[in-house]
């Protein structure tokens, strides 16, 4: 082997260790990983009466508001992974998601649907997110 093969292999064995160890953390680096959260989470659906952008807006301002961080999404494939929600949910820590997919169920009607792998934080956040929605 040469030596840039093994500074490159030495470097990715670094960024593994970096990660905890974590194939999954990996894989969510690179923008796949939302399905957990409609296979295993806690899903709440709830049906608004906004334009598809509008509501995508609304979300993502609402989330502010519960002074959680933007952690990865897409506007066009219409789904937001949000975290940093112990500030306003005490109990979930730092790193806890909560995604939300949104699809155009017809004209200005938007489906949101919040899920988290942790159930209790997916009540809270959807009763939240849907009051100000309101």
């Amino acid at each position: 082997m040469n030596k840039r093969k093994i500074t490159g292999a030495v470097m990715l064995l670094f960024s593994f260790l970096c990660l905890a160890c974590s194939p999954f953390e990996v894989v969510r680096l690179f923008g796949v990983g939302t399905k957990p959260f409609k296979e295993k989470g806690k899903i709440y659906t709830k049906t608004i009466n906004k334009s598809f952008f509008e509501s995508y807006d609304l979300v993502v301002d609402s989330f502010g508001q519960m002074q959680a961080n933007f952690y990865r999404g897409s506007r066009k494939d219409g789904f937001i992974i949000f975290t940093n929600f112990n500030v306003s949910f005490p109990q979930a820590n730092a790193s806890t998601e909560v995604a939300v997919f949104l699809s155009e169920s017809g004209p200005n009607n938007t489906q949101i649907q919040v899920s988290s792998l942790n159930y209790s934080l997916s009540d809270f956040v959807a009763e939240e997110l849907f009051k100000s929605l309101e």
